[in-house]
Formats: structure tokens, sequence, C-alpha cells
């Protein structure tokens, strides 16, 4: 437990950006409104996505970068822990980077 809280304690901070954010790897101006930007992330995206809580493996697959030990892992992890309370928590799944995350983020949620 307490390495799952350790983890997430550096994933809000390596989440937390000092006021800039990249976009395909070049700079784009600090927003002025960090709270909307954070909001943004817990909205419900426009487009289906998928449900990491209730996904099955055929579904994960669909996901660019997810193979099926992948989508095993996942389903594994939420099978042990519960309910994903945030798609940011995948990130701890073993075999899965913050970059893998991001390639899927918008395609991505917990209900």
């Amino acid at each position: 437990m307490r390495l799952f809280t350790l983890l997430l304690g550096l994933l809000a901070i390596v989440s937390c950006k000092s006021g800039e954010s990249t976009l395909n790897g070049n700079l784009v101006a600090p927003t002025s409104n960090r709270h909307a930007e954070a909001s943004s992330a817990t909205r419900k995206p426009i487009e289906p996505c998928v449900n990491l809580n209730i996904a099955e493996p055929e579904d994960l697959i669909k996901l660019p970068g997810i193979g099926e030990v992948t989508a095993k892992r996942i389903i594994d992890y939420r099978d042990r822990h519960g309910r994903i309370r945030r798609p940011e928590e995948i990130i701890i799944i073993e075999g899965f980077s913050e970059r893998k995350y991001r390639a899927i983020a918008g395609m991505i949620c917990v209900e």
C-alpha cells in the first residue's frame, strides 16, 4: 500500500508542469488558466472511450500500443486493487509508461 501511495505521489509530481506543456515535442505558450487545464483531464471525453473499469481484453487490445499481455495486466490490476479511480493510474502497471499513457489518454476513461 505504501508503494502504491508513493507511486501515485510521484505520478502527481511528474504530471504537474511549471506552467508549460508540450504538443508533439514543441513548446506551447503557458496557459493562463491552470484550473481549466486540470479540470479538462477529469472531464468525460466527447468521443466514446474505453472504460478501464469494465473493458474486456478485446477492447483494450484495440488501443494503440496495448497487446494481449498489457491488456491482461490492466485487468489483473483492476481485479486486485478494485476500481481504477483515474485513467493516469494505469502508469503504475508494469510495462506501462507515461509516454504510452499519453498516446491513449484521449481514448480511455473511468466511470
